[in-house]
């Protein structure tokens, strides 16, 4: 006997989330998306239906429309059983409710490939049109669609040797998988990065009914993550790179004093290269950060203030325009090159290739865009403001990914509480 069922996707979510169709027969169940949303506050669970309430006037409709599409299904699975003479399978039977709703196979009248690969290149394909949004309901950033595609090329490789289909997404293909990762010599935070987005494409797969195998969803599956090796400039070294001179290299000098605007702003690179005039308010920045949405406000460092005076009458935001990343960070290696005091070892530790590597480097050649906001991150913790505070600033919505954000020696930790200690005892005699 077949059961269908509505149910929220996040019920605990405090505004709109998407309502889907669970049917279940033939010891197997299908997750049908309805299309339709709602706040779980004027949902019914146990009825599985809108509240009927006058703060919510459009539950009336919506609640047709579910009963109507419940009418569809049921009708869609009744109609293949006879037909095929056993239980359909997932996508045969998405395929007949769509017919039934007077849907399309697809936005172009296609036939789906159905196959590992042939879903992943239309996962790809509506993460890149919009028919996938992020769960803020925004489009995905090209750099989210890149690492998709690289995901892909990566599977196909490796498909060439272990037969990618849903049912053998198991620990074998993990354990297989993982060491082709690792025979690349990548690091352990890249080899995270392939399993992460191979998850996402399964979830999306599983949404949409052409997948049951929930392998990837156990602790076994894992998404490898460890905090990275980077760098951060010290306010001697931040200095030193305000005032070497570039006068005879004007694009350097702009790239320059952007990347000092970040030292000292926190901002990431999508926002201190996006600063606009109605974001400098007197003495602070007010700004709705580009990845979070978060809503920053930053005091205007006497630095930042010299810089804006310096294009005050060249551009309408008084900061140097902005250029690509890739080509930021170009620059950059050369500005910090002919900077004296980053001429410095130091030893850079990764996890690559499923082992421990350390590899002198100069701190010049680590310097990025990014490093400008850790920089600003762990100066400013390091001179004791509060991190609750400064979280305020940077955006960052836990302490716990703060702390692994900031670059704080052990050492650097026992000195401030030392200092903390000492400042106590002075303040009790």
């Amino acid at each position: 006997m077949a059961k269908f069922n509505f149910y929220l996707r996040d019920k605990k979510k405090e505004s709109d989330t998407p309502i889907n169709l669970f049917i279940s027969y033939n010891s197997t169940r299908l997750k049908y998306p309805t299309g339709k949303t709602i706040n779980p506050k004027f949902w019914n669970e146990s009825a599985q239906e809108a509240r009927q309430l006058r703060t919510f006037p459009q539950a009336t409709d919506l609640n047709l429309s579910l009963k109507i599409l419940l009418v569809k299904a049921e009708k869609a699975l009744t109609q293949l059983e006879n037909e095929l003479e056993r239980p359909p399978h997932h996508k045969e039977l998405i395929a007949r409710i769509d017919l039934e709703l007077g849907k399309e196979q697809s936005s172009k009248g296609e036939v789906i490939d159905t196959t590992f690969l042939g879903l992943f290149k239309r996962f790809i394909q509506d993460s890149e049109t919009g028919l996938r949004l992020t769960d803020k309901g925004k489009r995905f950033e090209k750099r989210t669609i890149q690492k998709y595609n690289t995901t892909y090329s990566t599977l196909e490789d490796f498909g060439k040797s272990y037969n990618l289909t849903f049912e053998r997404i198991d620990k074998n293909f993990y354990t297989k998988f993982v060491a082709y990762l690792n025979k690349k010599a990548y690091t352990l935070n890249t080899v995270g990065k392939y399993i992460q987005a191979l998850k996402t494409f399964l979830t999306y797969s599983t949404e949409n009914g052409y997948n049951t195998n929930l392998y990837f969803k156990t602790k076994k599956f894992k998404v490898h993550q460890v905090p990275g090796f980077s760098i951060y400039l010290t306010e001697a070294e931040i200095q030193a790179v305000y005032e070497k001179d570039f006068s005879e290299s004007p694009h350097l000098e702009r790239v320059r004093d952007l990347f000092v605007v970040g030292c000292w702003t926190g901002l990431r690179f999508s926002d201190f290269t996006t600063i606009k005039p109605e974001n400098i308010e007197g003495d602070f920045l007010r700004i709705k950060t580009f990845k979070t949405g978060e809503k920053v406000i930053i005091p205007i460092h006497q630095t930042v203030r010299e810089i804006m005076n310096k294009y005050i009458d060249r551009y309408p935001n008084s900061l140097p325009p902005a250029i690509s990343n890739q080509k930021m960070n170009a620059y950059l290696k050369d500005i910090s090159e002919a900077v004296e005091v980053l001429k410095i070892n130091v030893d850079a530790e990764y996890q690559k290739g499923g082992f421990k590597v350390t590899e002198a480097k100069k701190k010049h050649e680590l310097v990025t865009t990014h490093t400008a906001r850790r920089s600003f991150a762990t100066n400013v913790y390091k001179s004791g403001f509060p991190a609750i505070s400064l979280m305020k600033i940077t955006g960052h919505r836990t302490e716990k990914t703060f702390l692994l954000y900031i670059k704080v020696t052990p050492e650097e930790n026992a000195n401030k509480l030392m200092e903390h200690w000492n400042k106590s005892i002075l303040k009790v005699s």
